[in-house]
């Protein structure tokens, strides 16, 4: 069977070691990447879903072609798909793999 690959993408280590670990729960190849990489790194891993962990560049996620999860343990609002709980981050990628 083959895995869904999930590429976690944030600046601070700690938060995308985190969420990497809590994606790998979900049978998935997980990618964690501890800055905000070039299209061409994304192509490379070529992951089904990212899960961008805030804060990120300004429009970053704009430029993706890939389905994102927004991740930021503080609410934020008008921002969407955010999940700040890994309960909603699981459903949330349920929904894209």
């Amino acid at each position: 069977m083959k895995k869904h690959k999930i590429m976690v993408i944030g600046s601070n280590v700690t938060t995308v070691q985190r969420v990497s670990s809590h994606c790998l729960k979900q049978n998935a190849e997980v990618f964690p990447y501890y800055c905000i990489p070039t299209l061409e790194e994304i192509a490379l891993f070529a992951p089904h879903v990212l899960v961008l962990c805030l804060p990120i560049p300004d429009k970053f996620q704009h430029q993706l072609l890939q389905p994102y999860i927004l991740w930021s343990e503080k609410l934020i609002n008008d921002i969407s798909p955010l999940a700040t709980t890994f309960t909603e981050l699981s459903a949330c990628l349920h929904k894209f793999l």
